[in-house]
């Protein structure tokens, strides 16, 4: 009896230690990790820096380089700056100089003028030491060029009454009988010299009075 008892009992302890090293093998430790994990982990950790050649640290304006001199557009007027006459120099002497003397010992002066900048303007001509009576010239210009006289002949006591941008209106006037010779009363008859574009035009007619 007592030997069977031992057969049994070295039976069992066998067959515990059988299991144990041919059995199903038990789990892994939770605290391992498997190796991939830790692969993983460790490249999250790692601080990444970025390639230099792929780094945008801001937009940096864009510099023009500076315009050649031969680019450049000059600023100026919108308008043609106005050409302005002088008595004294450039087409009004010239001008003057021209006419036929009326006196031999006697030139021709530029005594007075319009608008020296309008388009279309004109100069007042007397000879030399002249007097109230004396003959006058009117000289029309436009845009600084000569463009003539108001008549052929010159005529005392004429004188610009009014101007506008195509028009100057002249008074000519005549003594009556008595009148002192500084202050005739006849008339005045008017005139309308009108620039047309291309000419001036002479607007009414003068009466025998005025051209003897």
């Amino acid at each position: 009896m007592k030997r069977l008892l031992l057969l049994v009992v070295s039976a069992t302890a066998l067959v515990a230690c059988g299991g144990t090293e041919q059995g199903t093998p038990s789990a892994a430790p939770s605290s391992a990790v498997p190796p991939t994990t830790q692969e993983t982990t460790q490249a999250s950790s790692v601080p990444v820096t970025p390639d230099p050649a792929t780094v945008t640290e801001g937009a940096q304006p864009q510099r023009t380089p500076p315009e050649e001199a031969s680019d450049l557009v000059p600023m100026g007027p919108s308008e043609a700056e106005p050409l302005c006459l002088d008595l004294t120099r450039g087409p009004v002497p010239q001008a003057v100089d021209s006419l036929p003397l009326v006196f031999a010992d006697s030139p021709w002066v530029a005594t007075d003028m319009g608008d020296p900048c309008a388009s279309f303007t004109w100069v007042e001509a007397l000879p030399s030491g002249a007097t109230v009576s004396s003959p006058t010239h009117l000289l029309f210009f436009h845009d600084a060029e000569y463009l003539g006289t108001a008549t052929l002949e010159p005529y005392g006591f004429t004188s610009v009454a009014a101007q506008s941008a195509d028009t100057i209106t002249v008074n000519y006037r005549w003594p009556l009988a008595g009148d002192a010779n500084a202050n005739p009363t006849g008339g005045p008859a008017t005139i309308d010299y009108q620039w047309d574009g291309t000419q001036v035009t002479m607007i009414g007619t003068l009466p025998p009075e005025v051209t003897g």
